[in-house]
């Protein structure tokens, strides 16, 4: 089984090579917040436990929504028909009634079956979802018995470095600019930013190894020129004029730049500056610190100008600024402001 970690990247990376070694274990449970990964792992069972001309015999799919763990249970204990092993997948398990009582089947694992559980829970802030339950016995014996592979999504400072390994094993390229510009159109759902670069490499020349700003601004619908990157880059730089201009852009289309995904974005920027403050702090050198942070060298030396614009005491006095223009954007505490409004008064804070 692929060594415990608490980064999803690496332990998917480590889990996605036993199976392309032929390490194949007889339970997989695959749940979490971050679908891309889960999709994936389930891809390549489908396409390596069984062979293709045994498939009709040997590969049972069964949704969650039309399916019982009785019935789960039953048929991954069947003795497989014309074929050496047989593989059953539930996918969306999470919308089975008790998903939990699969667990009965670890009393007799049939050592010609695979199950393949894919339970993703809901990654709507907005919205209420159910997780697996990492108490429940069903969760316990999957991991002692086989694989419990929990797919959490990637920190935003990871986003772009991401980018650069999945365009890598296509033999392609992207610019450090590019790379953030496409980050920021689609955040950190990587089924989402997957589907955005397949679809990007289509729309361009096939003998294209590199990939750059304008590239992604003609084809994905993003603008260089006002992006919160730009804006981050703008307040590192204390370069007032570029920084209200952009502002003033985003307050004239809150419904293409939700305040909230702003503030976000800021607010993660400036709690990387702060991180980059204790670092140096504790004798670390530049380049260090940026490996560590997950910072392309290419923004180095913005980060160094932002450091000494702004002091740690001063970005903390940030981060608390922008929680509060947080909390004021999803309350009434804004009386009659505008995001346009918060936004602008916000910046003006910042560069004060």
């Amino acid at each position: 089984m692929a060594k415990a970690t608490s980064d999803t990247i690496q332990e998917y990376k480590a889990l996605r090579q036993e199976i392309l070694d032929g390490d194949i274990k007889p339970f997989y449970l695959l749940f979490g917040k971050e679908h891309y990964y889960i999709d994936e792992l389930c891809r390549l069972l489908m396409d390596k436990v069984v062979p293709p001309e045994e498939r009709d015999f040997g590969q049972i799919v069964y949704f969650g929504a039309d399916v019982t763990a009785n019935q789960v249970v039953s048929t991954a204990r069947q003795f497989p028909m014309m074929v050496s092993r047989q593989l059953v997948v539930v996918k969306e398990a999470q919308m089975m009634k008790k998903v939990e009582d699969i667990a009965v089947y670890f009393e007799g694992i049939m050592p010609t079956t695979v199950l393949v559980v894919c339970y993703k829970t809901n990654n709507d802030p907005s919205k209420s979802g159910k997780n697996i339950d990492k108490r429940s016995v069903f969760y316990k014996q999957a991991k002692k018995l086989g694989v419990a592979f929990e797919s959490n999504p990637i920190p935003d400072y990871k986003v772009a470095r991401w980018i650069d390994s999945y365009l890598g094993e296509m033999g392609k390229r992207i610019a450090p600019d590019a790379s953030a510009l496409l980050a920021e159109s689609t955040g950190t759902d990587l089924q989402k930013l997957s589907l955005t670069i397949d679809k990007l490499c289509k729309l361009l020349p096939e003998d294209r190894a590199s990939i750059s700003v304008q590239d992604v601004e003609e084809n994905v619908g993003m603008s260089r020129d006002y992006s919160v990157f730009e804006l981050t880059k703008a307040l590192s730089l204390k370069d007032s004029a570029k920084a209200f201009r952009i502002v003033h852009f985003f307050g004239e289309a809150p419904k293409r730049f939700p305040i909230q995904l702003t503030l976000a974005a800021l607010t993660s920027h400036f709690i990387r500056l702060l991180r980059y403050h204790a670092l140096l702090q504790a004798g670390q050198k530049s380049n260090e610190i940026l490996a560590q942070l997950g910072i392309n060298p290419y923004f180095g030396k913005e980060y160094e100008t932002a450091v000494r614009n702004y002091p740690a005491r001063k970005t903390m006095r940030i981060i608390s600024l922008l929680r509060d223009y947080d909390q004021r954007s999803k309350s009434n505490q804004r009386g009659e402001a505008s995001d346009g409004d918060l936004l602008t008064e916000l910046t003006a804070k910042i560069l004060a």
